[in-house]
């Protein structure tokens, strides 16, 4: 149910910073939507950065369930900020809504640590790809339904804000599900002490420490590079290969589809039969070369392939590669050391705001930045592989 809210609403982020006819079209000038659009994306992820560690290890002290509650309660009150944000053309009420939402927000997090609680070490990659699946199906609904409730040429009053009340909607069901349903998954609770400055911290302690360093950097790289693509994925597809609001709906749809494929099938399937690490020197240089055949079709079917292949690799590596850092992390601080993944995570995915400070964004740069990062992962990797590092 989080990420069908999440999906309602994702489509419309990119609509309000388009080229033509769009929220701030007759406001900002296009280089600078651009720019500003990397920074109310970034935004987000600078406020995980800073929450979700916090998130964590209070999920660690006061268990998931306390945690979830807070993070859907706070989702409600900063998405009916962005909200406002629309319908008074307010540039900073959705970069205030966006920033203060990632550093109430986490509830990934939470989830992720609650399937860390109850799965056995050797599941964790496995489990961690059917909570993927679950994800994975709720983003395509919400993504598929956000984009069609967006756009006024099906529906004269849809628009931009129809899909943030079906998302506010959504949010409420989901605490009342806490409340009556869910059950607490904790059952080693900490006493540890967070701080606001846990994130950054624990962004130093994960490359700082020796067990653990090597394993970030590939999971840094590799989400720099995912990240920039998704936040310029449905410009490209608007502007180069003519997608409409409904459609580029259906195509964030495709992508919860493909990740659903690969975490739900592909990942079960060959992590049972090839060692993690192993998975990890196959499908990296897949991915890195699959941002560059993204570049070659001119038509939507061969676009929708490139796209899959990359998804494919992505639902792969991702999971994986959380599984390695769970594994290496005692079973007491669970939620802790995911949110010390979760905040190296977000500090790679707020890094395409310093590309669009620097550069003139072109549509096509996160297919090469993609794979200049993922392939630098590989190799790092490898040489992880060969040192016995990992």
């Amino acid at each position: 149910m989080d990420m069908l809210a999440f999906g309602m609403v994702v489509p419309v982020f990119g609509f309000l910073f388009e080229t033509e006819n769009a929220l701030f079209s007759n406001v900002f000038d296009e280089s600078t939507r651009k720019f500003l659009y990397l920074v109310l994306m970034g935004s987000f992820s600078i406020g995980t950065l800073i929450g979700a560690p916090i998130v964590g290890a209070l999920s660690d002290r006061f268990g998931r369930k306390k945690m979830l509650l807070f993070n859907y309660s706070a989702a409600i009150v900063f998405y009916f900020i962005f909200l406002l944000g629309i319908m008074f053309v307010s540039y900073p009420m959705m970069l205030v809504a966006r920033l203060f939402g990632g550093m109430a927000g986490g509830s990934l997090l939470v989830v992720q640590s609650a399937i860390a609680d109850v799965s056995a070490p050797e599941d964790k990659a496995k489990n961690f790809g059917l909570t993927g699946i679950a994800f994975g199906l709720g983003f395509i609904i919400g993504a598929f339904f956000g984009g069609i409730l967006a756009d006024s040429n099906i529906v004269p009053w849809f628009g931009y804000t129809i899909p943030f009340y079906f998302c506010l909607a959504i949010y409420i069901v989901n605490i009342f599900y806490l409340i009556f349903v869910f059950k607490e998954t904790n059952l080693h609770q900490t006493k540890k002490m967070v701080s606001v400055f846990t994130g950054v911290k624990n962004v130093g302690r994960a490359f700082l420490n020796p067990s653990l360093r090597n394993i970030f950097i590939v999971i840094f790289l590799i989400t720099i590079a995912f990240n920039f693509l998704l936040q310029l994925y449905q410009f490209y597809a608007r502007e180069e290969l003519g997608f409409s609001k409904s459609e580029v709906g259906g195509l964030f749809a495709f992508v919860g589809i493909s990740v659903a494929i690969a975490q739900g099938a592909v990942l079960p399937f060959v992590s049972k039969r090839i060692g993690q690490n192993k998975l990890m020197l196959i499908f990296l240089p897949i991915f890195a070369v699959s941002y560059l055949i993204l570049l070659i079709p001119d038509q939507r079917v061969y676009f929708y392939a490139a796209s899959f292949l990359l998804l494919v690799c992505q639902g792969v590596t991702f999971p994986t590669t959380l599984a390695i850092v769970s594994n290496k992390a005692d079973e007491k601080i669970q939620g802790e050391i995911i949110g010390i993944n979760q905040a190296v995570q977000s500090a790679a995915a707020a890094c395409p705001i310093i590309i669009g400070a620097f550069l003139q964004i072109q549509y096509t740069y996160p297919m090469y930045f993609g794979a200049l990062f993922t392939g630098l992962a590989f190799f790092i990797f490898v040489w992880m592989y060969l040192t016995k590092k990992v």
